[in-house]
């Protein structure tokens, strides 16, 4: 079996320092390379993919495909093994990262009782965001106020 040894090359190191300063955002490619040429570091779409390949291989980011993205993601995968899960909002698209003791316990019940192992890097809920149910309610009750 070959020697999967990471190599630091300064690519490397600039395509995974421009993920991990996303803070736990999703990122395209087209965004990756549009950030790192705003940095003024020269990197050829090549690079990038191939480098984002080893960088998934070595469990430092999460390759993610998102209903209604229309492009590959990708996500830096904290090294201090916290679950995290991603929630989808079904009303505005927003992306919203949950980090939440519950999920945890979620995660050790279906490799428990199910004997399934659950990716919480690629994991990705639907549902309605905080600002979405905020703003519903709060235009529910501007309705429901007589003026």
């Amino acid at each position: 079996m070959p020697n999967r040894k990471s190599y630091k090359t300064k690519q490397r190191e600039c395509v995974l320092d421009c993920i991990r300063r996303q803070a736990g955002a999703y990122i395209t490619i087209q965004q990756l390379s549009e950030e790192l040429g705003a940095r003024g570091e020269k990197v050829g779409l090549t690079t990038i993919y191939r480098t984002l390949d080893r960088l998934e291989q070595e469990k430092a980011i999460a390759k993610v495909f998102i209903d209604g993205m229309g492009a590959t993601c990708y996500r830096y995968l904290p090294q201090d093994n916290d679950i995290f899960f991603s929630l989808k909002c079904e009303q505005c698209g927003k992306v919203v990262n949950i980090d939440c003791a519950e999920l945890s316990h979620l995660y050790s019940h279906l490799s428990k009782a199910h004997n399934i192992m659950i990716n919480p890097g690629k994991t990705m809920f639907y549902g309605t965001c905080e600002q979405c149910i905020t703003g519903h309610r709060e235009a529910k009750d501007s309705k429901e106020t007589p003026t």
